[in-house]
């Protein structure tokens, strides 16, 4: 392997991935701290040193060398969709917004050199290169799951100059932006249409959280209109999430995809507090509603408490940051409007949640992993993954998205 990155790496200066007429004069493979993504890619870290006598700290991401994994996972697919990203997406985004009068509103994204995504059987030799934000004082968090008040808020922020770009370049340049969001490959769906996880998977893990809610507060909850919204929408999985991601305009942009606490990390003050956010990861972007992010974030980062006190300061924070990234006369949600796209497509935060928070909750040791693993129903396992707690996690938030009544359909399901 060390052999192997030395060889293409050097071709890559070559190139001129690190600045014209330059030749690599070394590169110095270390270790360092990611969140693990092994199925998604291998991180590998490094120092290249130039012959114009810059050095650069690197992030390399390869794909995953098990084939199986690579073609199930649609490593393909990911890389292309990061690649688009920074090469194509991005600059037109940056170049929409122009120059910055007030650097508060700048967004933190990992530098990019260089990537290539060939697949197939040239798979393996495909690669991406990024700035390695570690030394630049970036951090994922300590915490294991949810996180505190002050890094919801930049986080939030964050992802807020994000999609605030994507209303500035529609204002813009809206055919070219049209051209732009095509080449956007969203893997939720398969070449027919259907969703590719189990048809099932969301109505059983939706009937894990009702179940528990039942059980903690049948006499409130168990004739609840919105409780049977929401069970209906539990029922038919993919025409569910096909309605939730679809795309509405004006108010729809370029999403991450997969914005979780995975996918963000944080500078920090002298006094410890979160300062910053740098976004990572694009590899699952959509173009949908910019509440496919925020009820994923919030759905996966964010404890029953958190939102129950705190639910609108939150989402008022993202609306504050939102206005303040984009320049009078572009059109972008209000808070309202906002609420109402939450109505619509938080069910897609809450299928996001209940396979994450089982995997984040698990615990191997379990006997009763066991039990299930040689079950001729795989789901089964998953459904056992987080035990109890991760039961009643899922509770909490089917009880939030029926007190916030986001149980909506977008078009006439209920004709």
């Amino acid at each position: 392997m060390e052999l192997f990155i030395k060889t293409e790496i050097k071709a890559i200066v070559a190139e001129g991935a690190f600045g014209k007429n330059c030749n690599l004069v070394s590169f110095n493979e270390y270790n360092d701290i990611i969140e693990k993504k092994e199925w998604k890619y291998k991180a590998i870290f490094g120092d290249i040193v130039t012959s114009d006598d810059i050095r650069y700290s690197v992030l390399i991401k390869l794909k995953n060398r098990d084939q199986t994994i690579r073609e199930s996972s649609e490593c393909d697919t990911l890389f292309q969709n990061e690649l688009n990203f920074y090469e194509k997406i991005m600059p037109f985004l940056l170049e929409c917004r122009g120059p910055l009068v007030n650097n508060g509103n700048a967004l933190s994204l990992p530098r990019f050199f260089y990537g290539r995504n060939n697949g197939g059987e040239l798979a393996e030799k495909d690669l991406l290169i990024f700035e390695n934000v570690n030394t630049l004082c970036y951090h994922f968090t300590e915490d294991q799951i949810f996180l505190d008040n002050d890094h919801l808020i930049i986080a939030l922020q964050a992802i807020a100059k994000f999609h605030g770009l994507s209303y500035i370049a529609k204002h813009k340049n809206p055919s070219r932006f049209q051209d732009m969001i095509a080449d956007i490959h969203d893997l939720q769906f398969d070449g027919n249409g259907h969703w590719t996880a189990q048809n099932d998977m969301l109505k059983r893990m939706g009937k894990r959280g009702v179940d528990r809610l039942l059980e903690r507060d049948g006499g409130r909850y168990r004739d609840h209109e919105q409780l049977r919204r929401l069970n209906r929408l539990f029922d038919d999985a993919t025409g569910t999430l096909r309605r939730a991601m679809r795309r509405r305009e004006p108010l729809s942009v370029v999403c991450h995809g997969q914005y979780g606490r995975g996918s963000v990390m944080f500078q920090y003050d002298d006094c410890g507090r979160p300062s910053d956010a740098l976004i990572m990861d694009f590899f699952e972007t959509r173009y949908g509603s910019p509440a496919l992010d925020l009820s994923m974030f919030l759905f996966t980062t964010t404890t029953q408490k958190v939102r129950e006190t705190h639910w609108d300061d939150l989402l008022n924070a993202y609306c504050a940051a939102l206005t303040a990234a984009v320049p009078p006369g572009v059109r972008f949600p209000n808070r309202a409007e906002l609420d109402s796209e939450m109505a619509t497509s938080a069910i897609v935060g809450f299928v996001e949640a209940s396979f994450i928070l089982p995997y984040k909750l698990r615990d191997n040791s379990d006997p009763l992993l066991d039990a299930v693993a040689t079950s001729d129903d795989p789901v089964d396992y998953f459904l056992a993954l987080g035990g109890d707690e991760c039961t009643n996690i899922l509770a909490d938030l089917v009880q939030h998205m029926v007190d916030m009544a986001y149980t909506q359909p977008s078009d006439a399901l209920w004709q």
